[in-house]
């Protein structure tokens, strides 16, 4: 039995859904198109199933099918996002580890922002370089470092950041934080 091309195509948007989550803390770009694609052509194809021509008992099990995968994906989603952040620094470990081993032996707070470093006065001009450089490899948008934490922010917009913080502190972070790897937290 071969599958009608409108049930491929919601299946097809269906998988694009779940596997945007995989770039959602590594690029966002990349898993808002994947998203949107995803859940358009979702839709679309659903609602071609839902007032097309099939029989009712066929409208019924795409629809429990489309019900089962919403569930699926919001019991996922957790997962296959710490999975995104895995993926970011595990692809990143070395340049990570590079500027870690930087920041985390100076005092008191530097921002690393753009080109502009600030308080960052303790940094020789080698290390400014790298900071800057690594920066860049990494595609961060801000570095920022505190007595407790590096946080590196992978994207942003108005009130909603998203990143991954490396955790200095000898107490670890409160429940708000998530656990990735190591000392890793998002």
């Amino acid at each position: 039995m071969t599958l009608p091309f409108k049930h491929i195509g919601l299946l097809i948007g269906v998988v694009l859904t779940f596997v945007s989550f995989l770039f959602f803390g590594r690029q966002q770009g990349t898993y808002q198109v994947l998203l949107i694609c995803g859940l358009v052509t979702a839709l679309i194809f659903y609602l071609d199933i839902l007032f097309g021509k099939c029989h009712v008992k066929t409208k019924i099990f795409w629809t429990v099918v489309v019900v089962l995968c919403v569930v699926v994906q919001q019991l996922t989603e957790p997962f296959l996002i710490d999975t995104s952040y895995r993926v970011y620094i595990s692809q990143n470990k070395n340049i990570l580890t590079e500027i870690n081993n930087i920041l985390i032996n100076k005092q008191g707070d530097i921002t690393i922002l753009n080109d502009s470093i600030s308080k960052g006065d303790q940094l020789t001009a080698l290390e400014s370089d790298k900071l800057r450089e690594g920066q860049k490899k990494l595609g961060t948008y801000i570095i920022s470092k505190s007595d407790k934490r590096i946080y590196y922010g992978l994207s942003g917009f108005l009130d909603v950041r998203l990143g991954i913080t490396y955790w200095t502190g000898i107490v670890k972070p409160d429940n708000k934080y998530q656990r990735l790897t190591g000392n890793w937290f998002h």
